[in-house]
């Protein structure tokens, strides 16, 4: 027990404990690293500490706060809206950091009126993450949020109303499994003027995406979509392109533009990857030896499922790699055509002379899934014959029953033996598919 004191009128008090004399800042900064349900379960500390957690900037309701069964939809219901009441009833301030993360909840329009509540009080972060039914529709409340920063939206439908300007101070935007028009997709992007990282995850089919963000530095797209268009993205530096779309080569012809004409437009960029459907995207359009205007700033490229037996796919890569002066890391994973077909490119590939290509700055290389053809190992071939400061090349063969692995990682090997490095450092690190 502490011990008592005598005032100066000779009545005996208790000295008051430290976590009541914690200046109000202090325990504004505790409650925020705690979740939500243990920052309510404070108002029990003493009179001082009883609504403090009501006044904490930020708000993060997810599956910790309760102990419901997700298959009791009733209950689960039920326990939200008490917790939405009881948020809208007692808090006081802003609220500037926002989280609703909820799985299986089939409904609940109480959800419209805390966006409404935030929407007043000048919410930055944002973030909705709802496994319903269907799409949940934001209300129209949700785009009258002007200071939103940062926004994360899952699972939601997106129709803004026609007073709809944008986002004046938005810098991130992220987008999974969200179903927006394309050219509305395009408009909010748009009209996002401070934009620099944008990442989109969407199932739904989309046709043709231009982008026109003046600011944006990251673009992360993993989506259905036939093409994508740059325009206006001056300072673009982190691409990242999977279009995960099934498309015959000829369906491409009809949207795509040439190399020279899509690299112009990204001055700025150090990090691309692309994929098989945006690498057939791209040849499609014709290969020039090498582009216009090099990538001066180029410094990471991965390519995923390319083929050194396709003429075109070869000459993409080379044509890259002769337009990046400076590149420093390369990551490829290949696939294999037809025998047939393999047989055919190893006279093409034996001719050419790629020794007006010097990978100067080159470090680091990762090749996966290679089956040790011989347009696959004239390939590394060269990379080891081209990269003076090479230090690491990681090989991993394909792990596929149609191969024997035995007899590849053997050809392999000795191949390896007979290349000539132009790195003395470079360490050849082969790789077994089938270990963690």
């Amino acid at each position: 027990m502490p011990t008592a004191k005598k005032t100066r009128g000779g009545k005996n008090i208790l000295p008051s404990d430290r976590i009541s004399d914690l200046p109000s800042s202090i325990i504004e900064n505790i409650l925020m690293f705690l979740s939500t349900r243990d920052a309510a379960k404070t108002s029990i500390l003493s009179k001082k500490w009883r609504y403090c957690w009501c006044r904490i900037p930020q708000l993060v309701l997810d599956d910790t706060l309760w102990d419901v069964s997700a298959t009791n939809q009733n209950l689960l219901r039920k326990k939200l809206v008490e917790i939405l009441y009881q948020i809208l009833s007692l808090h006081q301030g802003p609220i500037f950091k926002f989280v609703l993360s909820i799985n299986d909840l089939e409904g609940c329009n109480e959800i419209d009126n805390l966006i409404v509540f935030l929407s007043r009080g000048g919410v930055k972060e944002f973030t909705l993450k709802l496994w319903l039914g269907e799409h949940y529709r934001m209300p129209s409340s949700f785009f009258s949020c002007q200071e939103l920063r940062h926004l994360n939206l899952w699972s939601c439908l997106i129709t803004p109303p026609p007073t709809f300007k944008g986002f004046s101070q938005l810098i991130s935007l992220r987008m999974r499994q969200v179903d927006i028009p394309p050219k509305v997709l395009g408009n909010l992007i748009s009209s996002c003027p401070l934009l620099e990282q944008l990442k989109l995850e969407l199932s739904e089919n989309l046709n043709c995406l231009e982008i026109v963000a003046p600011k944006l530095k990251s673009f992360i797209l993993k989506s259905p979509i036939k093409c994508v268009f740059f325009k206006n993205t001056p300072v673009l530096a982190v691409v990242s392109l999977v279009l995960q779309k099934n498309e015959e080569e000829e369906n491409f012809r009809k949207v795509v533009k040439g190399m020279n004409d899509y690299f112009c437009c990204l001055p700025r960029l150090e990090n691309l990857h692309l994929d098989y459907y945006f690498i057939k995207y791209l040849c499609a359009g014709g290969i020039p030896e090498s582009l216009t205007t090099a990538l001066i700033h180029l410094k990471v490229l991965k390519l995923s499922y390319v083929s050194m037996d396709v003429f075109d796919e070869i000459s993409f890569v080379f044509c890259l790699m002769r337009s990046s002066p400076n590149l420093q890391e390369m990551e490829f994973s290949f696939y294999t055509v037809g025998e047939d077909e393999a047989s055919d490119m190893e006279e093409f590939v034996d001719a050419q002379d790629y020794s007006d290509i010097i990978l100067n700055m080159l470090q680091e290389v990762k090749l996966q899934y290679i089956t040790g053809t011989r347009p696959e190992m004239l390939f590394i071939k060269f990379i080891l014959e081209s990269s003076p400061i090479l230090e690491k090349m990681a090989i991993e063969p394909v792990a596929d029953e149609t191969y024997d692995d035995k007899f590849i990682e053997n050809a392999i090997l000795k191949e390896l033996t007979k290349f000539r490095r132009a790195s003395p450092r470079a360490q050849v690190i082969y790789e077994d598919p089938v270990e963690d």
